[in-house]
């Protein structure tokens, strides 16, 4: 039995094979590497039973070359200081530095009468040849980052004694001059890879491109006939309302079979899913190739999977046999699918596309997305973890970029958990790809219009990468190219061929800017911008109907800038004349932002200001597309979510997965139902962005002083219909000369606060200075502990003071964050008596780095406080 779903798996001290079921066995350990110009043998040599890998490294599989070096301690750490400048980069040094070979040496179950064996690679960046106990088992050499590979071993397999895989593997052709602009000289676009390996404005090169067999290496034992590349196809007539008894839903599936045998092949193919079973007869001629497709399954009362913020996510497992006329199981699958449809239409009004699942029309809340990690460390665990942040912050739609990288299965499993919906980018870059001159790329505009060199090969992996994802029901839509089209050849292929033959009804859109997304009367690429704005300006300054990027700034704590920066080049940045290490980093400036706060002390006073300014910057930046929604707006992306690397811009966390004060202002704008502060002209506006009417709330409007003394409410019950936007009154600060208050807004239901938002805002516009007139204010901490991961944090303000913008954060003995920490709340203010309640979450961090841990409140006049966990 085999499963669609595989993990990533880190195995130590193991045999040289992890078993996920019973007829896959994951080759993820005891691998060695060497460069190629110091191996003198070939591949039927190294993989010869008398071969021994003298001076091989030990190498990290999955992974990169650089991967490699850095678990052997030949390189520095690229993501701290400057680092990344030590390491040689393959322009420089020509691509045979970085080729290398890697050989496994690993043992499985002897083959019986009647089975096959089959070797698997999701990932191989870029050539390859690959051996196996003495053949080449591909007769042609890989290619291409993003092309799984399938090949049959049964002949070459060894009986009764250890086999051994040697693979040969080497950097994409051209590499690149990464010393140029976005993608280098642009030359890395000629390939199937990952574009941004040649550097960004947000990330330095990665100097050996990527280079390596970066994703899972399996063997598979199947029966004669092999089960792949499944595709169950749901359908949701109707409009549907979350939480409700549901009218049917029909689920169809086609399954492809491959007889390896040189005998015709007859048997049942059963299918099995939340007790619906159907069965199909199949004769399958020797070495024949089809696909059986099954009719459609009705299926009552659906549990139907909904976005994040508008319903749940339930999934089905689906079971597939093949079984021999004798009885005997030949193959099976296993596939995870939810039960949902998607659909859309180009709104004439707004001049935006708008987006529906289930028949229920979805504003866009997200951002976008490079990768997990630079170098391609990537896990199951961190891929939940990120996920779940953005989930957290209530976002509803994860933008993957084009000059990235398809994502893994693992990423998109987490999707699904959590209700992320995934606008995938195919590997074409404006940058890259010739869409607007440059200087600094290597060839002309209309020679980079052409890229990549090779189109068959682009439109056999787009193929390959719609099998590998389809059945996700987070995978909402493709995208031709970030912000320009591909070849004209190409997109007529995808267009009129591959996606309706293998996708059908899922969207595509030609590119990231297209006209289909929305209509561009501003000008500019149709994205942007990027950088530190003023908050009210977001409100009056009319975007895009419907933007793929735009964004702000990304300082991390001090506790995660010490990690990237060196202790002689922590000191605050002046503007755009920031230290070398901050340069290189893509340090985004903040201009004075901080300093209206008052002037910036030392550097951990300006990380600390950062955070107040994130959260302002991002809050707006959400609640700025809240107040037109429907109106101006369809939706919004925000450039960008997270960093691969350890860059100083455009980020909610920070690489080690550390909140910034950005990701909780976030939070709060993005909530579905809803109480905001339009900055423009200081209006209280509440709206609802899910699929139900929501009645009988009532809007509390609170003006405070400085230090908590009310000066002024408001309370107005109100009625909201589904994705409605209402205006309530308009506040009036006090006059004066910077006096800071406090607004408070809360949206409450049957005593239960649906919503709270707090600003704090100035009567002379951006100074905040008189905040260091707060006095300090010592908060009582209870935290009460479910189990060993899981606490309710109560956090109070005895004294007749404001507690303003407190941190929390989980520290060990050694005063090491442990992260990630999943808190509800962060970065909050308590008003005099106010008491808040934090749901804490430690289940994804290491539990052999908890000794000691701590719970560490501090904020702008509450002095450090830690409470024993």
């Amino acid at each position: 039995m085999k499963t669609i779903r595989f993990f990533l798996i880190l195995l130590i001290m193991l045999p040289s094979f992890a078993v996920a079921q019973s007829s896959r066995y994951f080759l993820h350990d005891n691998w060695k590497a060497k460069r190629a110009t110091d191996v003198l043998a070939d591949g039927t040599e190294i993989t010869a039973a008398d071969f021994k890998p003298e001076g091989w490294l030990d190498a990290v599989v999955p992974g990169t070359i650089l991967t490699t070096l850095l678990h052997n301690n030949q390189i520095a750490d690229p993501f701290f200081g400057m680092n990344n400048n030590l390491i040689p980069d393959v322009y420089d040094t020509g691509r045979d530095y970085y080729t290398y070979w890697f050989l496994n040496e690993f043992e499985i179950p002897d083959i019986k009468d009647g089975q096959e064996a089959w070797i698997n690679f999701r990932g191989i960046n870029y050539f390859a040849d690959i051996f196996l106990n003495g053949h080449r088992i591909n007769t042609n050499t890989h290619q291409g980052m993003y092309l799984r590979e399938k090949y049959l071993i049964t002949p070459c397999l060894n009986k009764g004694k250890p086999n051994k895989l040697a693979i040969w593997v080497a950097p994409p052709d051209p590499v690149g001059n990464a010393a140029a602009g976005q993608g280098g000289d642009g030359t890395i676009g000629r390939n199937l890879t990952m574009q941004c390996t040649a550097g960004w404005d947000w990330i330095c090169p990665m100097r050996d491109r990527n280079t390596g067999i970066w994703d899972q290496v399996s063997v598979e034992i199947t029966g004669s006939v092999d089960l792949k590349n499944p595709y169950i196809e749901t359908r949701v007539p109707e409009i549907r309302v979350p939480g409700k008894n549901q009218a049917p839903a029909y689920v169809r599936l086609s399954v492809e079979l491959k007889n390896a045998s040189s005998k015709i092949v007859n048997g049942t193919l059963n299918v099995e899913f939340d007790g619906h079973k159907s069965s199909l007869k199949i004769a399958i001629n020797p070495f024949e190739e089809k696909i059986a497709s099954f009719p459609e399954i009705k299926v009552d009362n659906p549990k139907l999977w909904w976005p994040n913020g508008m319903g749940d996510q339930p999934l089905y497992n689906m079971k597939i046999d093949f079984i021999a006329q004798d009885g005997t199981n030949i193959d099976s699958e296993t596939v995870t699918f939810g039960i949902r449809e998607t659909s859309n239409y180009f709104d004439e009004k707004i001049k935006g596309r708008v987006f529906t699942v289930n028949g229920q029309k979805l504003f866009i809340k997200g951002g976008n997305w490079i990768a997990s990690d630079a170098m391609l460390r990537l896990t199951k665990e961190r891929y939940e973890s990120e996920v779940r942040l953005h989930a957290g912050m209530n976002m509803n739609m994860i933008r993957v970029w084009g000059g990235g990288l398809t994502e893994r299965p693992e990423f998109y499993d987490a999707c699904d958990k959590y209700g992320i919906l995934v606008w995938q980018d195919l590997w074409v870059s404006g940058d890259c790809n010739g869409e607007w001159p440059d200087p600094q790329k290597k060839e002309s505009q209309a020679r980079r219009k052409a890229y990549p060199d090779n189109h068959d090969l682009f439109l056999e992996a787009v193929i390959d990468q719609i099998k590998m994802l389809r059945n996700h029901p987070s995978l909402y839509l493709w995208c031709g190219g970030n912000e320009t089209l591909p070849p004209s050849d190409i997109l007529k292929a995808l267009e009129e061929n591959i996606f309706p033959t293998f996708d059908p009804k899922r969207f595509f859109l030609d590119q990231s800017t297209s006209s289909r997304l929305m209509t561009n009367t501003i000008g500019g690429n149709g994205d942007g911008p990027y950088g530190i704005r003023e908050p009210e300006k977001i409100f009056t300054e009319r975007s895009y109907p419907f933007n793929p990027e735009t964004g702000s700034i990304g300082i991390p704590n001090y506790d995660g800038l010490k990690k990237i920066i060196p202790e002689d080049e922590m000191t605050p940045p002046q503007s755009f004349r920031a230290g070398k290490s901050w340069s290189y980093h893509k340090y985004l400036p903040l201009n004075n932002f901080p300093d209206r706060y008052g002037k910036v002390k030392d550097i951990r006073d300006f990380c600390f200001k950062a955070q107040m300014v994130s959260y302002e910057q991002y809050r707006a930046l959400q609640e700025g597309f809240n107040y037109k929604m429907w109106d101006w707006y369809t939706g919004m992306l925000v450039w960008k979510n997270q960093n691969p690397w350890t860059a100083l811009r455009g980020s909610f966390y920070d690489y080690y997965l550390d909140y910034n004060g950005g990701y909780f202002g976030y939070k709060h704008g993005a909530a579905p139902v809803h109480i905001q502060l339009n900055l423009n002209d200081s209006v209280v506006c509440v709206l609802n962005q899910t699929a139900e009417n929501v009645n009988n709330i009532t809007a509390n409007v609170g003006l405070y002083d400085m230090h908590g003394k009310l000066l002024s409410e408001q309370k107005n019950t109100v009625n909201l219909k589904a994705q409605e936007v209402t205006l309530l009154k308009k506040v009036v600060l006090p006059k004066g000369n910077g006096e800071v208050f406090f607004l408070k807004l809360q949206l409450t239901a049957q005593g239960k606060v649906l919503d709270e938002n707090l600003y704090w805002l100035s009567n002379v516009p951006h100074l905040y200075e008189k905040l260091n007139d707060l006095k300090e204010v010592a908060v009582k901490t209870v935290i009460s502990k479910n189990d060993e991961d899981h606490a309710v944090i109560a956090i109070s303000n005895p004294k007749d003071e404001t507690a303003f913008f407190i941190r929390l954060k989980i520290t060990n003995e050694k005063n090491e964050l442990i992260l990630p920490s999943y808190f509800t709340d962060n970065y909050f203010t308590l008003l005099p008596g106010e008491v808040k309640h934090v749901e804490l979450d430690l289940s994804g961090t290491d539990k052999n780095k908890r000794n000691g841990i701590k719970l560490v409140a501090e904020g702008w006049n509450v002095p450090k406080q830690e409470t024993e966990f």
